[in-house]
């Protein structure tokens, strides 16, 4: 460790320590300075061979341990430069500790390389530099030289030699110290002081600064600079004379409550010329004097203090304070002191002033008379103490108060009105007057509302007391009001009066009904007997009298809907039932309830009662079909499916659940069993035609109120086998009958024959028994099991079903057969056409015209045929205004309508069919005319004009104004408005058209007024028409002059001859006549200016100066008062103030601060460097006294530039001292005076200093070497060798190893550049070194060039392998194969070729055995054979790996502990996903694929592969493929069947007794050359929202065999693809009614859009296959997810 003082770790403190070890001391260090510490912990073996490194710390270490102590300097700090987390370093002492125990094996690293920082502050340094220290074992230094100290020496030495005696040689060396710049400039004084006054121009000599440096030659050189933030000064680069640069602005630095002068405290720079450059510093403090150069700034306080003017009662007594005046003054001492007096406006001394210490009060000082003066304008003048004094007018305006001491009185102490609530928004109610004797503000009245309004309804005008309807009234909610009135006058202490005002508000019928509810959900069971209570419903009116009364009755709808059902109290709105309910005759009934008032017109609302039927056990279960009849091969397997029976329930819920069970037979030796749940009938024993060839079997079926179906069903199965015959029946393509309805309104006739069916030769076959198996639900027929009659069992009726088509089989004991049944129902004419209501309303417009539609009349007629045919009439068309199309229904205008308030039709529309006898109905139609608003509102005038004083009170009416419109309700009721003319809304128009005064008249604002009233009514679109009315206003006099401007500015250019003209005062009077003549004065005692008395004209009486005015009065102005009187019997009056500018002439050139100006400027100063600041003033203002700054020469190669604004000096190219060291240049400051500026110039001299601009160059070319890792610590390795273009210090070269020097393994000779080695190498560790190797020159900075050096490093075997330090386990199933890789262990061996390649064996197992092998160059462990988690769930390996070190003896080896478990688990059986059918083609050879299974497990690894097999079916025919799902030929099928059903199963890969697996029952369908059904269209395609549940329609298909389009056909879906062509799971299914239905869940986001669908259709009767497919192309539409990944359920 260098520099470091190392000591034993002892728990935790310094006591007992070993003394530190001896240092020289370090070289003194200005700033900073860095030491770099290298810490090593070393073992902490035991006896002697214990060894310990120098700088180290023992292995493990307590918490705080010193480690060592670095040396220190008096008055320095220390600290790391990058705090490590393992040690503490104390910044004073230099003391190292550790944080915690240290444990070297558990660490990173063993070695800490870390670097201190060491600083001493010194205010008059700004750069720093590194130290050295003398490290432990070196050479000692000999003692720092210091020139300024001693600048020579004169040594005398010695030469010894060996003989003996010896003998002496001597010789005399005179050494002299060169100056480095090792010391900053010193300032005299750390800080100056001086007083200036605050007005001294800029370019004032401020005060002097000096500098020392006691360095030599240009180290001792000096130059001053400010900071270039500093705007107000400015510094002599070489005498340090200190100037201002602009007028100076300062601040007070102390507390506000101290008083102290204004200062500016800033910084001056002293730099030396040396390398590196050093500043110092000292602050300066400028205290300005004060300058009487502010005016005193009036201020007035009233009372109250927002007031604009000063008020005083004109009762108030002597001594009354009427303001407040103070007076503010920027200035200090005697300058910021002041005197206030009244000048003017106090000719009567009715005021006075009162001084106080901080402001002057006015008081009163006499009798006020607001009769004879309302208002005094006094003049304050303050004035300061200054020399000269410096004074401001101000104008103090005091209004004499009237005395409030009369109370406003009403005219009447009640007022009443009365309204109808239907009055519109802003109808007069009353108009409320009260007077008050007082004048002035407390004659002024303002009227409130302060109680009684509480629904906002009216409004009263403030200022008038009108009183007007603010919002629509309501009776319902308050009848009558009570409002009480509030008349204030505008005193300061106002009175009030009161009065009221009570409205009484006539009802109208304007409120109908309200229904508590609008609907109203009940339950109610079917078993309910007549007249329960359904609900009680109940509306609330609450207008007055008859149209507050309500009842109740029925919709129209409802008797229609639900005839003789329900009843309902008129009166009370109770509702019950009259008859019984059936809830399978109608679940849920909807009753439309009216509530109507007796108002006229009545108004009414409607309820709806939501009445739900709740059901009751009172169904059994009915099969059907009844019969069954079903044909099963001999060989059918075990579990199949025989048939299927069903029974329904017309109860819903838990009372429509049904169950089934076969009943006892001797048919049913336990061959076949039936589920309970489904119905369907499996085969549970073997069959044998010979045995029995025939069954018949009865299945009960029960709900869960255990009522049991009537009818059992009868269930016929007959074994297949060459011995059963196929019966023929007589009509081979089926039969067809037709029978005609029984009448509606007749009995119906029971048992008509319909027809007969019958096999051929029934004598030949036996006896043949018949039956209807399907295709009469309702059992409308019966067939005679002997004879094959069919007759009716119940009334036909063609409107419930036109035609039946009836499954019929007929049977022997060896044979049957199956044929259709079509019978067509014909009709009857029992059916009348029947309107949707029979009472309907329509409505026509007045404007209509003729021929247009007005209502349409659709009935309709469930009979057939010329039955249904319609044709309407109208049997009743009052005075024929209407007319009828006999075939569509449509009413049409005849004639024109024409609105009246009572004019409604009455139709009544007759529907009549074509039938014999023909039928008819009747409706209803109530037809209104609708108003139009066709009629514009009339004026009785086309103008109207009038006239008014302008004294004319508020509110009063002074004109009618009337339109009248034809029209009716909202078309003819007429609103008036104000569109134009009245934008200072003086006036204002009642909803009555009667104009009324809004606001005060004033001639003097406006003598005339055009207005434009509009009348508008309030149609659809609304009509209106306008008219123009004229007032005229009569002036009276009642107006003061006025200036045009409270104060009037003018500018005069300095130096105009007297009798100059300055400008006009301007005042204008309102009034007319001699009230208007004006005559001007000016009131202020002056000698400078006059003014015309009739003109207002303003002229100069001398010559004006300003610099000399701004020098005299501080100000560029002068001030005056100007007076205005009228010409009235009481002449008016009015004050301005007018302030004239003495504007600047260019009278004045620029001036330098001073002349001239040295600066300088290193050569490597970047472009934009500050150089030097020169600074020109100017005394003009404006732009005469603006200043811009130019080079005018010597700058020919733009070195340089100037801010023309600020004058800042930059440098704009670089500069080379080599080829220009200085520059002389020309500046110029010229003002931008008007028409010609004028210009001043001094002279810059700009010194270039010298740089280190040359870097180092490397001269040697070998670039790198090889090292073994043992070779020894300092063996010279290399020499670099560098040159220097620069001179002197610039020019001597020092070497570094600037990076790559990890663990600082090597050092270099900072002088000679030699390259040792300085610490053992681990090729392990590093096995190349790439460092960066520097040569600096002596520069300031320093420049430096570096190039890279490689060592290479070549290894040696002294490291044995290594594993990670982490656990290495695996989990493994118990079925694992064996020869199967279980884990790959990976050691490392830093050594590299043989000594670092390594081999891997098992050294033991635990349990022992042989289970597990090793690859010895891998490291993978692989089982060895089976392993049974039952001999041990848990395997622990002791892997060994050893390296190849030649020879064997030398090798290194480590070990590592393996942990195998041994688990399992499997929770998932395999899903099939696949189409359940397949086509088997014509022909096909053996081995084709028909179709292909696929089953998905969600299990992983071995749990989730599937196999398949076949576990029933014709294994003979098919084989599975137990991977792929493949299902192929076996054999070729020369005739096969028409369909073959094969069940197959999926199974996991899971251990056997967890083994999981799911079955599926395919089809396949054979397909011959023989035409199969032909479908309705060639493709379908259909649309699905994406979300909807499995089992949603998406389209229907349909085929028939044209040779037999009785044959039965079955729909299966046989594959499905996305619409490019990808396969997909089983998405879709197929309903053997055709209906394509989905399987799964769709998702468009996840899923494809378009899918195509292929569905076959097989005939499922005969011999040969008869099969055929077609496309249906389903859409999934939009919709939103659910979720954002798609859950699929398949379907059973």
């Amino acid at each position: 460790m260098r520099g470091v003082t190392p000591r034993q770790c002892v728990g935790g403190d310094s006591q007992g320590a070993t003394a530190r070890l001896g240092q020289p001391a370090l070289p003194t260090m200005t700033m900073h300075a860095a030491i770099m510490l290298r810490l090593v912990l070393v073992g902490s073996g035991r006896g002697a061979g214990q060894r310990r490194l120098a700088g180290g710390a023992p292995r493990r270490c307590g918490p705080a341990g010193f480690v060592g102590a670095i040396p220190r300097e008096p008055n320095f700090t220390y600290r790391f430069n990058e705090a490590p987390r393992e040690f503490t370093l104390n910044g004073s002492s230099g003391e190292i500790r550790t944080t915690g125990v240290l444990d070297r094996e558990a660490l990173a690293t063993d070695r800490f390389d870390l670097v201190v920082l060491s600083s001493q502050p010194n205010i008059n340094a700004s750069t720093s530099s590194t130290s050295t220290t003398t490290l432990p074992g070196s050479r000692s230094r000999p003692s720092t030289l210091d020139r300024e100290t001693r600048a020579s020496y004169q040594l005398n030495i010695s030469a010894q030699d060996g003989g003996s005696p010896p003998r002496y040689g001597f010789l005399l060396v005179n050494v002299s110290i060169l100056d480095v710049n090792d010391n900053p400039p010193i300032f005299d004084h750390s800080d100056y002081g001086v007083s200036l006054n605050e007005s001294v121009p800029p370019g004032t000599s401020v005060l002097q600064v000096q500098a020392t440096d006691n360095d030599i030659g240009d180290n001792a050189r000096l130059t001053y600079y400010l900071a270039e933030t500093e705007t107000q000064f400015s510094v002599d680069p070489e005498t340090g004379i200190i100037s201002t640069v602009e007028p100076l602005s300062c601040h007070q630095n102390c507390q506000q409550s101290q008083p102290c002068a204004k200062s500016c405290v800033f910084t001056v720079f002293a730099r030396d010329h040396g390398s590196p450059l050093q500043d110092g510093r000292t602050y300066v403090t400028v205290n300005l004097l004060d300058a009487n150069d502010h005016d005193p700034v009036v201020s007035f306080r009233y009372f109250p203090p927002t007031a604009n003017f000063a008020t005083v009662d004109e009762n108030a007594q002597n001594g009354s304070v009427v303001a407040a005046v103070s007076v503010i003054d920027d200035d200090e001492g005697s300058n910021g002191q002041t005197t206030v007096e009244i000048r003017a406006g106090n000719e009567l001394g009715h005021f006075r002033l009162d001084s106080k210490s901080d402001f002057d009060i006015v008081r009163v000082n006499g009798v006020l008379d607001r009769e004879k003066i309302s208002k005094y304008n006094v003049t304050i003048v303050a004035t300061d103490k200054g020399t000269p004094p410096r004074s401001s007018t101000a104008f103090l305006i005091i209004h004499v108060n009237d005395i409030n001491d009369h109370e406003p009185v009403f005219e009447k102490s009640e007022y009443s009105a009365v309204l109808s609530e239907l009055v519109p928004i802003g109808t007069y109610v009353a108009g409320i007057t009260a007077n008050d004797e007082d004048t002035g503000v407390n004659s002024n009245i303002y009227y409130a509302i302060i109680s009684g309004n509480d629904n906002q309804w009216f409004d009263i005008d403030l200022q008038s007391g009108l009183i007007t309807t603010k919002a629509p009234l309501d009776r319902e909610v308050q009848d009558s009001i009570d409002l009480k009135i509030t008349a204030r006058d505008g005193g300061p202490n106002p009175k009030r009066a009161y009065t009221h005002l009570k409205i009484s508000i006539l009802d109208e019928n304007d409120e109908k009904p309200t229904f508590a509810q609008t609907v109203i959900n009940v339950s109610l069971s079917e078993n309910t007997p007549p007249d329960t209570l359904v609900a009680m419903v109940s509306a609330v009116d609450h207008d007055q009298g008859t149209n507050g009364s309500v009842s109740y009755m029925f919709d129209q709808d409802v008797e229609h809907m639900y005839p003789g059902i329900f009843a309902l109290d008129v009166s009370s709105g109770r509702l019950t039932t009259m008859t019984k309910l059936d809830r399978e005759a109608m679940p849920e009934y909807e009753i439309k309830v009216v509530a109507k008032d007796q108002g006229i017109p009545p108004l009414s609302s409607t309820a709806t009662v939501i009445l739900s039927v709740q059901d009751v056990n009172d169904n059994s279960p009915e099969f059907y079909p009844q019969q069954y009849f079903v044909v099963v091969p001999e060989d059918l397997p075990l579990g199949s499916s025989v048939i299927k029976v069903s029974a329904t329930d017309k109860d819903v819920g838990e009372n429509a659940v049904t169950s089934y069970e076969l009943n006892a037979s001797d048919d049913n030796d336990n061959e076949f069993e039936i589920d309970h749940e489904t119905g369907i009938i499996r085969l549970s024993g073997r069959l044998s035609h010979i045995r029995k060839a025939q069954y018949r079997l009865t299945v009960a079926a029960r709900d869960k109120g255990d009522r049991k179906a009537v009818e059992d069903a009868t269930v016929d199965i007959v074994v297949e086998s060459n011995q059963i015959e196929l019966l023929e029946f007589e009509e081979s393509n089926g039969y067809t009958f037709s029978l005609v309805e029984d009448e509606a309104k007749k009995e119906p006739t029971v048992g008509r024959e319909v027809g007969t069916v019958g096999v051929v030769n029934p004598s030949s076959v036996g006896e043949v028994s018949y039956a209807i198996v399907a295709g009469d639900p309702d059992k409308v027929f019966s067939i005679d099991e002997k004879t094959g009659v069919i007759k009716t069992t119940r009334r036909i009726d063609r409107e419930q079903a036109a035609s039946y088509q009836l499954r019929t089989v007929a049977t022997t004991t060896s044979a049957y057969g199956r044929t259709w049944v079509n019978i067509t129902v014909d009709d009857v004419n029992d059916n009348p056409p029947k309107f949707p209501i029979t009472r309907a309303h329509a409505t026509v417009a007045e404007n209509w015209p003729v021929g247009h539609q007005v209502y349409l009349a659709r009935a309709y007629d469930n009979d057939d045929g010329v039955n249904s045919k319609i044709t309407y009439s109208l049997s009743n068309n009052p005075d024929d205004y209407f007319t009828i199309s006999r075939s569509s229904g449509m009413i049409f205008l005849k004639k024109p309508v024409k609105y009246s308030k009572s004019n409604s039709f009455r139709l009544e529309v007759a529907a009549t069919d074509s039938g014999s006898p023909p039928l008819s109905s009747r409706q209803v139609v109530i037809i209104t005319v609708e108003d139009v608003n066709d009629h514009t509102p009339i004026f009785e005038h086309g103008s109207y004009e009038t006239s008014l004083l302008e004294s004319t009170p508020v509110n009063d009416r002074f004109f009618a104004l009337t339109a009248s419109d034809e029209d009716d309700g909202l078309n003819g009721f007429v609103s008036y408005d104000i569109t134009e003319g009245n934008e200072e809304r003086k006036f204002g128009i009642f909803p009555d058209g009667y104009l009324y005064v809004k606001s005060a008249l004033d001639r003097e604002a406006q003598d005339y007024f055009a207005l434009t009233i509009v009348a508008r009514d309030h149609g659809t679109p609304p009509r209106s028409s306008t008219v123009s009315v004229v007032i005229h206003v009569i002036d009276e006099n009642d107006n003061s002059p006025m200036f045009t401007n409270a104060t009037f500015t003018f500018y005069l250019a300095e130096n105009e001859p007297p009798d100059t003209y300055v400008g006009k005062l301007t005042a204008a009077d309102r009034d007319k006549g001699r009230n208007a003549e004006l005559t001007y004065s000016i009131a202020t005692n002056q000698n400078d200016f006059v003014v015309d008395p009739k003109s207002g004209f303003l002229k100069t009486l001398h010559y004006f100066d300003r610099e000399q005015l701004v020098k005299v009065t501080g100000l560029d102005y002068i001030s005056m008062e100007a007076v205005v009187l009228d010409n009235g019997i009481t002449r008016l009056r009015d004050k301005a103030k007018v302030n004239i500018y003495i504007t600047d002439v260019n009278d004045n050139p620029p001036k330098f601060m001073r002349k001239p100006y040295r600066a300088q400027v290193p050569e490597e100063a970047p472009i934009s460097t500050n150089i030097i600041r020169i600074s020109a003033s100017d005394a003009d203002e404006g732009l005469n006294g603006d200043v811009v700054y130019t080079i005018v020469d010597g700058n020919e190669d733009g070195r340089f530039k100037v801010d023309e604004t600020t004058g800042q000096v930059t440098l704009a190219r670089p500069l080379d001292r080599e080829t220009t060291p200085r520059y002389l240049l020309t500046v110029a400051a010229a003002d931008l005076g008007n028409p010609v500026g004028l210009t001043a110039t001094a002279t810059l001299t700009v010194d270039v200093l010298d740089a280190n601009d040359n870097a180092p160059e490397f001269t040697q070319s070998e670039s790198e070497i090889s090292i073994v890792e043992t070779t020894e610590i300092n063996t010279v390795l290399v020499q670099f060798q560098a040159t220097d273009a620069d001179l002197g210090v610039n020019k001597e070269v020092s070497f570094m190893i600037g990076g790559g020097n990890m663990q600082e393994a090597f050092r270099i000779d900072t002088k000679t550049g030699t390259l040792y080695l300085e610490r053992p190498l681990d090729f392990e560790e590093q096995s190349l070194y790439r460092l960066n190797i520097t040569a600096a020159d002596g520069g300031s900075p320093r420049l430096t060039s570096t190039i890279s050096f490689v060592v290479h490093v070549q290894d040696y075997n002294d490291n044995p392998p290594a594993f990670p330090n982490t656990a290495i386990w695996r989990r493994i199933d118990e079925n694992i194969r064996p020869n199967s890789p279980v884990v790959t262990v990976t050691a490392e061996d830093p050594d590299s070729g043989e000594n670092g390649k390594i081999k891997y064996t098992i050294k033991s197992q635990e349990p022992p055995g042989k289970h597990f092998a090793i690859d010895e160059n891998t490291g993978e462990v692989s089982t060895l054979e089976s392993i049974d988690r039952e001999f041990s769930d848990t395997f622990r390996l002791t892997v060994v790996a050893t390296d190849q070190a030649e020879p064997k003896s030398a090798r290194l080896q480590a070990e590592k502990l393996v942990t195998v478990i041994v688990e399992d688990i499997n929770d998932n059986a395999p899903q099939f996903v696949s189409m359940n059918a397949g086509i088997l083609k014509e022909d096909s050879p053996a081995g084709t694929e028909i179709m292909r299974v696929s089953a998905r497990d969600l299990d992983a690894n071995p749990n989730g592969l599937v196999t398949y097999e076949m576990v029933a079916g014709n294994k003979d025919i098919f084989r599975l493929d137990r991977v792929t799902g493949a299902l192929k030929l076996i054999r070729e099928v020369t005739s096969p069947a028409i369909m073959y059903s094969v069940t197959v199963r999926a199974t996991d890969e899971a251990v056997q007794s967890q083994r999981r697996s799911s079955d599926a029952y395919l089809t396949i369908l054979s397909m011959s050359s023989q035409e199969g059904p032909k479908f309705l269209k060639n493709s379908y395609s259909g649309s699905v929202l994406e979300s909807s549940n499995i089992d949603t329609s998406v389209a229907t298909v349909s085929a028939r065999l044209s040779s037999n389009a009785l044959a039965d056909i079955a729909y299966y879906v046989v594959n499905v693809t996305a619409a490019d062509g990808r396969p997909m799971d089983r998405m879709f299914a197929v309903q053997q009614q055709g209906k394509v239905v989905t399987a799964a869940v769709l998702d468009r986001e996840n899923g494809p859009e378009n899918y195509l669908v292929t569905v076959a259709a097989v005939v499922t009767q005969g011999v040969t296959p008869k099969l055929s497919t077609t496309q249906v192309r389903p859409l999934c539409t939009s919709c939103y997810r659910a979720c954002m990944h798609m859950n699929i359920k398949y379907g059973s």
